[in-house]
């Protein structure tokens, strides 16, 4: 060091160091510069629920949404032409799978968890807001459908449920496949049970047009409780 210091002018010297300082501070601030880039997404969590006073809340696995202690549950609202539906915003990074659940905190604090078991979310940017019943368990949904896309086509299963994006194009739910896989096109995802859906299968081209398939809209009857296995075959 002091070889180095005597062959640099003394004008310079500060340069140096105020780089040397810049880099440091660059080191320091880097990771935490890149994680505040990940994506957040606005979930939109609602439930049908009977009060008697209570105030209805969700809290689950992640930080967002309290992890499971009640003291910082995120309350729902709703109105007098809403109720007894229920519903909220919590912001959650894409890409999470969470579980979660509602409880009621009585006007004394006494609160009352769901007794089924916990429900499952994956954050998606394009994906639905849930449409979930107090204490009713939801039916996992496996949609399989065999479909051939061009590239850079993604295809999509929308229906007549707010859980199926209620035919929006934009709220359909993201089906998966791979190398190894493909045409068969794969998704999970929750439906209520004992109920008439109705869905159809999409593709999304990298222009952002839609191309529905043909034919009538598929009829599901899904079971009481448990999972429940599609298999289909783009018409």
């Amino acid at each position: 060091m002091l070889l180095i210091r005597n062959r640099v002018p003394s004008a310079w010297q500060s340069v140096l160091m105020l780089g040397v300082l810049l880099a440091g501070l660059l080191a320091v601030t880097a990771p935490h510069a890149r994680a505040a880039t990940a994506e957040d997404v606005s979930v939109s969590f609602s439930v049908q629920a009977t009060t008697e006073g209570e105030t209805l809340l969700v809290s689950g696995s992640a930080p967002q949404l309290g992890a499971w202690d009640p003291a910082k549950a995120v309350p729902l609202g709703t109105t007098a032409s809403a109720y007894p539906h229920w519903t909220t915003s919590i912001r959650l990074p894409a890409g999470l799978t969470v579980q979660y659940k509602y409880l009621k905190r009585s006007p004394t604090g006494v609160v009352t968890w769901e007794n089924t078991p916990n429900r499952t979310l994956t954050v998606s940017p394009d994906g639905p807001g849930n449409d979930d019943r107090w204490n009713v368990a939801p039916v996992t949904a496996t949609f399989r459908v065999t479909a051939t896309t061009t590239w850079g086509q993604n295809l999509y299963v929308s229906g007549n449920l707010a859980d199926l994006g209620a035919w929006d194009p934009a709220k359909a739910l993201p089906l998966a496949t791979d190398s190894s896989a493909y045409p068969l096109w794969n998704g999970t995802h929750q439906l209520p049970p004992d109920t008439t859906v109705q869905y159809k299968y999409l593709k999304k081209n990298p222009d952002g047009t839609i191309t529905w398939e043909n034919g009538d809209n598929r009829t599901v009857f899904t079971t009481a409780t448990g999972t429940e296995t599609l298999n289909d075959i783009w018409r």
